[in-house]
């Protein structure tokens, strides 16, 4: 387990350099539960890495996938957990609602990375970034996790009207200074990568205040996808309503 969490950390300073696609993916049903998922194609990563060694022959190409369910893993180690760093205990808490899929193929260039929820309202997931960016740290320094976004999503479902609203966080100085750090070094970077919404409903959609979403045949899946540049600079033009029919 700890070498899988090693790995993670790899893998989330890995992609800060490559291209890499983002997909939050929600299934909602018509109660109001559902999943929440957040995708990352890394693949382009695998690529960069075998162009890099394109002339070493790999010999037995690694297939791994694995899905890792959290809280089964306090509840196991809930003893060795104990004996952590209150700081560290945190950090694994944060996590105990959340499994977490990992494949690779190194013969087909293939690298995903699921972050996965399930939830009985969207109210859970409140905070989210938060849940992730404390995953990603688990073998950081305690000081050195993520910057905190400036932003946080909520969601809201009534059976009929869903929004998604970006909502500015009340940040200290220091927290906004080191989120602007962290952005003006990302930049350069962040024109290759693509963040994409894939939001399933129990019902047709009847229409949204997004302007340029795409539907399913059956009208019951939106899509969007934008820039990361230009949703880091802009995070508000991902609020909107979808009203269902």
């Amino acid at each position: 387990m700890q070498t899988i969490l090693k790995y993670l950390s790899i893998i989330l300073v890995i992609i800060s350099i490559v291209s890499c696609q983002f997909t939050e993916k929600i299934n909602l049903n018509s109660d109001g539960s559902g999943s929440y998922t957040l995708n990352m194609d890394m693949s382009s990563m695998m690529k960069a890495i075998q162009d890099i060694g394109d002339s070493i022959e790999i010999e037995d190409p690694e297939v791994f996938d694995t899905l890792i369910n959290f809280n089964d893993f306090l509840i196991e180690k809930k003893d060795s957990i104990a004996i952590l760093s209150k700081e560290e205990q945190e950090k694994l808490k944060a996590l105990k609602d959340m499994k977490l899929h990992i494949a690779t193929d190194e013969a087909k260039g293939i690298f995903l990375m699921d972050f996965i929820f399930d939830f009985k309202d969207l109210n859970e997931l409140e905070n989210l970034q938060d849940k992730i960016s404390k995953g990603s740290s688990i073998n950081e320094n305690k000081n050195e996790e993520s910057p905190s976004s400036p932003t946080d999503v909520k969601f809201s479902f009534n059976g009929k009207k869903f929004e998604r609203k970006v909502i500015e966080r009340e940040l200290t100085k220091e927290q906004k200074e080191a989120y602007k750090k962290s952005m003006e070094q990302s930049m350069s970077y962040m024109d290759e990568m693509t963040y994409a919404l894939e939001y399933h409903f129990p019902k047709p959609i009847k229409s949204t205040t997004y302007k340029n979403a795409r539907y399913s045949s059956d009208r019951k899946t939106l899509y969007i996808e934008t820039n990361l540049k230009t949703l880091t600079e802009d995070p508000k033009s991902l609020s909107f309503t979808v009203i269902l029919e």
